[in-house]
């Protein structure tokens, strides 16, 4: 982790330290302070718009950390539309139709004007252009969800920007892995003003969090998440990991949803059947001692999700079990309902004891068996149906095909990729897919130099980046590398402890080329200066980072590595 991300975490941490005590005795004098009722637990009189430092002391880091580009443009203007949207909230209590379509301003301006959405969907059976309207639909779901998740968990002194943090932390060391040092440290900067903020929030709180901080903190989660700082950037999986991360907001928000269907209430009706109502009240814990379980189970959640990217059968692991966990909890503090006990019917089934519930007398059971043995018959048929039906698609998909290929554009994928060069592939095929040149070139460069430098991955007499260096000229370039990089690189390869591994880059500059091939003068050619990080001394350069310059040519619309500055 670079000095400038550790800087903007430490510096955005302190502003907020230094705001929250004025923010707070503004809020007092202007009347906007958390009312008691029936449902709120805390006494006397507490400012609740403790949210705007962090918005002002993240808009300070920004101002100074951040490159500003469209999509960091569109961020911005979106997160300023929900944190208005809270903030009028907070002091006038907007009705939940406005609420959701403040949220639904803020995210069209993230999807239409900073072009962040899900990327790469392609629903089978579907037109291109219907996939895409429903993963646009599937982005402004995720952004309204995630906001309104955050908010619900806000519910304790220290729970929501607690859990925040370290969900925002993960994304940070997440995104460092694949090299996304720009979304890394957008992670930093709010994580340090919430961090600030935790502060005066932590029980006893003296200021609350308000709708302006909640909502602002999940939308910028769920933004952030989009930017595609999990596995694979261009698809729905890019989901995969923040759904892992935030488990416990949405997890909470779908057993709520689900609670307040089953007693028809109306989703905007609250009640103290959250969480970490259930740990404070069922279980009798207090308040410090539920925020901080729950603070152990987001970390365990945060695990899985950082442990996928090196073991995905331990991640699978942990995370089957605490979601085991997380229904057994549920079920036994009747968060859902007290006959909702499914899990713990079966286990009964082994364990026999007079405390948990048996089947037989349970009547859900068997109103679900006598509509199960009516089924059967449409069951059975049904699964021959799909079988058949994929068995034809599979032969379909395995028949020569007599049409004329598209002319598409495309990239050969390293077999063995490490985490950094699974991203920069990604982010290459979306790329392409919007014709974007001088994301490509940057990319195409990128993605060699790591390639090409990276041993950790190899086999014996393997040369790294051959696969985007100019076809012509592969003989000259794969003479070369064995005469320098790769000149004993075999006896690194076959080391078990090899580390030569590229874990992050950086790109200089991106400029018109003054090289020009022999034979090929009329063709356009680019300078891309590009310093790359090693993850140990690199023994052969002898070096932890190196920089140089790499010259691509456009040809048939497609970039090649022809020059590699030593």
């Amino acid at each position: 982790m670079s000095l400038e991300i550790c800087l903007s975490f430490i510096m955005t941490f302190i502003v907020s330290l230094i705001l929250v005590p004025f923010v707070s005795k503004i809020s007092k004098q202007l009347g906007i302070i958390a009312h008691t009722n029936k449902r709120t637990i805390h006494k006397g009189t507490i400012a609740r718009t403790g949210g705007y430092a962090i918005y002002a002391s993240f808009l300070i880091g920004t101002m100074i950390f951040l490159k500003t580009d469209t999509q960091i443009n569109a961020i911005l203007i979106g997160g300023f539309i929900i944190f208005l949207t809270g903030f009028y909230d907070d002091i006038h209590d907007l009705s939940p139709k406005l609420k959701m379509l403040g949220q639904i301003i803020a995210a069209l301006v993230v999807i239409i004007y900073g072009d962040i959405s899900l990327k790469g969907a392609i629903i089978p059976f579907l037109p291109s252009n219907v996939s895409h309207v429903i993963a646009i639909i599937v982005t402004i779901g995720w952004i309204v969800g995630i906001s309104n998740a955050v908010n619900l968990i806000d519910g304790l002194d220290g729970l929501c920007g607690g859990i925040s943090i370290i969900v925002l932390v993960t994304i940070s060391l997440t995104s460092l892995t694949y090299g996304r040092t720009d979304i890394s440290s957008l992670s930093l900067l709010l994580a340090g003003a919430i961090g600030g903020f935790l502060v005066y929030n932590f029980h006893p709180a003296s200021v609350f969090l308000g709708d302006c901080g909640a909502l602002f903190i999940g939308f910028m989660i769920a933004v952030i998440s989009l930017l595609g700082f999990g596995y694979k950037s261009s698809s729905f999986f890019t989901l995969g990991a923040p759904i892992v991360v935030l488990m416990v907001p949405i997890m909470d928000t779908i057993i709520a949803i689900i609670r307040r269907k089953v007693h028809h209430k109306s989703f905007s009706e609250a009640d103290k059947n959250h969480l970490h109502h259930k740990l404070m009240f069922s279980l009798e814990l207090g308040q410090t001692k539920s925020v901080l379980i729950l603070y152990t189970v987001t970390i365990l959640f945060s695990l899985c999700s950082y442990i996928y990217l090196y073991d995905k059968i331990a991640a699978t692991i942990l995370f089957l079990t605490l979601m085991l966990f997380f229904e057994v909890f549920v079920e036994a503090t009747n968060m859902i309902d007290r006959k909702y006990k499914p899990v713990l019917t079966i286990m009964n089934i082994f364990i026999k004891s007079e405390y948990l519930p048996s089947i037989k007398d349970t009547k859900p059971y068997h109103r679900i068996v006598e509509r199960a043995k009516k089924k059967y018959a449409i069951i059975f048929l049904i699964v021959v149906a799909i079988v058949f039906s994929l068995v034809f698609f599979i032969n379909k998909d395995n028949t020569p095909k007599t049409n004329k290929p598209e002319q598409t554009i495309e990239y050969k994928e390293v077999t063995h990729e490490t985490p950094l060069m699974s991203n920069i592939y990604n982010q290459l095929k979306t790329a392409v897919s919007r014709n974007k040149k001088e994301d490509i070139r940057q990319l195409v460069a990128a993605y060699f130099i790591t390639d090409y430098f990276t041993l950790s991955n190899k086999v014996e007499n393997q040369i790294g980046g051959i696969d985007y260096f100019y076809t012509d000229k592969k003989d000259d370039f794969t003479a070369y590398a064995k005469a320098a990089y790769y000149k004993n690189a075999n006896t690194l390869i076959t080391n078990k402890t090899n580390t030569q591994e590229v874990i992050k880059y950086s790109i200089i500059s991106n400029e018109p080329s003054n090289v020009a091939l022999s034979g090929l003068e009329d063709y356009s050619y680019y300078d891309i200066k590009i310093t790359v990080y090693f993850k140990e001394l690199n023994s052969i350069l002898n070096v932890e980072e190196y920089t140089t310059t790499v010259t691509l040519i456009e040809k048939d619309q497609k970039f090649s590595v022809v020059v590699m500055e030593e």
